[in-house]
């Protein structure tokens, strides 16, 4: 029989992140119960052991265990630290539907599974090194992006979306060659943001190295004590663990999207009235084709009417 991990002891991680954490650990049995718990985390709050037991289809004993897998000393343990966890973070842990189907239940896992992963990393967030991001951001004279792999490449993509639309000059690199090539035309004034969630891409890590020998201001967010960490002037760090089912989405996506729209909307405000014009000027252009629905703000009027979408 495989030795398992022991159980999570931290008080300072709620009760729902030690579910998250340890669940590829746990036994089938307890899954059943750590199930039962997710579908309705305020119910289990009200169970007793043997309700709980009898919803999972499992024996007394193995609640108990899924309690000590999970930290805690006992059933009662638990149902209070549940408790704690709901009081301060409900609105990120509840939904009012109950699923009788599969697509829901699968829906409400992975939205659930999301929801937790996002209020983990705000509990963890370094808000000193993503002020210093939006600082170095939003007075940079240009802006190169690094990532390489389907998940950092993909979050690249989107921090240019997110930053380009404010006026901002941005350039996107997945490939090692151009990474390298683009992070030696950078000067003081620029700015690097590499993402890697493994910390140990080697293309990632050289062209951030390359960048700061130039003088350019290197940010990146990855898992701290990694190689890329060690070679950028500010860390983001983040830590979420991944999911032992390949089947769903990875966590740490769901994280560096979060900390992502943080800062674009950091860097927005630091434009103050630059930023809030070149974001009006967007919205309005996307609206008068009819591809954006507009705002009071960025309404395009007759415009909308006369231009066709085809035009």
């Amino acid at each position: 029989m495989p030795s398992r991990k022991p159980p999570v002891s931290t008080a300072a991680i709620d009760i729902v992140s030690r579910i998250e954490r340890v669940e590829t650990d746990l036994s089938p049995a307890e899954r059943r119960v750590a199930e039962v718990v997710r579908q309705d985390f305020e119910a289990a709050t009200r169970l007793t052991i043997a309700d709980l037991a009898s919803k999972a289809g499992v024996s007394q004993p193995t609640v108990t265990r899924f309690c000590r897998s999970v930290g805690c000393r006992s059933f009662n343990e638990f149902k209070i630290g549940l408790a704690t966890t709901l009081t301060v973070a409900a609105v990120y842990l509840r939904s009012d539907r109950v699923f009788s189907d599969d697509v829901g239940q699968l829906a409400q896992t992975i939205m659930m599974r999301a929801a937790t992963t996002v209020r983990e990393t705000l509990d963890q967030l370094d808000t000193a090194a993503v002020g210093a991001a939006i600082d170095a951001f939003a007075k940079a004279r240009r802006i190169d992006l690094y990532g390489q792999g389907g998940g950092s490449a993909a979050m690249i993509e989107d921090a240019k979306l997110r930053l380009f639309r404010l006026g901002i000059p941005v350039s996107v690199y997945t490939d090692g060659h151009q990474m390298r090539m683009s992070a030696a035309t950078l000067q003081p004034g620029d700015a690097v943001f590499a993402i890697s969630n493994s910390g140990n891409s080697r293309a990632v890590i050289q062209a951030v190295e390359i960048a700061g020998s130039f003088g350019a201001t290197t940010v990146v967010m990855t898992r701290p004590g990694t190689p890329l960490a060690k070679a950028a002037g500010t860390v983001i760090p983040i830590v979420i663990e991944e999911d032992g089912n390949i089947l769903l989405p990875t966590p740490s996506r769901y994280a560096h999207m979060a900390v992502i729209d943080t800062i674009a909307a950091g860097v927005a405000v630091k434009l103050g009235g630059k930023g809030r014009e070149a974001l009006r000027r967007v919205r309005y252009t996307v609206a008068s084709i009819g591809i954006a629905i507009p705002t009071p703000s960025t309404d395009p009027g007759p415009l909308n009417q006369a231009v066709r979408p085809d035009e």
